[in-house]
């Protein structure tokens, strides 16, 4: 499951994730985000996992596909992972994790201005110094 979340700041995108992905999950993902990289020419993206268990296995085929397709168009990505079961999920995704190079950082919870401070660090129009609690859904 997936929940995009909306605040004014230019091209810096907030998800979270939980249990496991889907194909109607990237269906949803990937058009919202392409739409942002026509509009700014490249984005940021700060994952939020929740208690994440990877993907099916259609939507693994989803997740090869977007980085080859928009990893040249993603500036910085930083996970933010709550539990030791999210480590795991993330072994899985390091493999296509590196078509982002040093763009990619991970990020404990507690340590979440940490990853707000480095994903907006010269981004475009980012209005928010310090990582929004009142997001809402897209």
């Amino acid at each position: 499951m997936h929940e995009i979340k909306k605040f004014s700041s230019g091209n810096v995108v907030i998800m979270t994730l939980s249990g496991k992905l889907t194909h109607k999950d990237y269906a949803n993902i990937v058009p919202f985000l392409a739409k942002l990289i026509k509009k700014y020419g490249s984005i940021r993206i700060l994952i939020e996992l929740d208690n994440f268990e990877g993907w099916e296995v259609s939507a693994t085929l989803d997740d090869i596909v977007f980085v080859f397709r928009y990893s040249a168009y993603i500036e910085r990505m930083a996970f933010l992972v709550h539990a030791k079961q999210n480590n795991l999920a993330l072994l899985l995704d390091r493999p296509f994790g590196r078509a982002f190079g040093d763009n990619v950082k991970y990020f404990h919870q507690k340590y979440r201005e940490d990853a707000w401070q480095w994903i907006c660090n010269g981004a475009q129009d980012v209005q928010n110094s310090t990582f929004p609690q009142d997001t809402n859904s897209a």
